[in-house]
């Protein structure tokens, strides 16, 4: 697979997770017109990260934090946003796979 191919792939893996909606957000009925997708709470976190970063002169890495942030729920694209009520740690590492 070409380099190309490559970052193409990963691209539309990650936009896969403009559609999924956040479990939480359904598990307890929250009562809103549009409800936070997992893409979105990826953005909100780092825009939050950003800004803890500038207010509290917090002595970390930002890009890495940012990079972090951006790659931690990606697996989700995969199996889904679990909670931890229904699915542990140890399952969810192994339906990564």
């Amino acid at each position: 697979m070409s380099k190309e191919q490559t970052v193409i792939n990963y691209y539309v893996i990650c936009n896969r997770l403009k559609d999924i909606i956040r479990t939480g957000w359904k598990d307890w009925h929250v009562q809103r017109e549009r409800i936070e997708s997992v893409a979105e709470h990826i953005f909100g976190t780092q825009m939050l990260a950003i800004a803890m970063k500038s207010e509290y002169k917090y002595d970390v890495d930002i890009s890495k934090v940012i990079c972090m942030l951006a790659v931690h729920e990606l697996g989700e694209a995969v199996i889904g946003d679990l909670t931890q009520f229904e699915i542990d740690t140890k399952d969810k590492e192994k339906n990564r796979t």
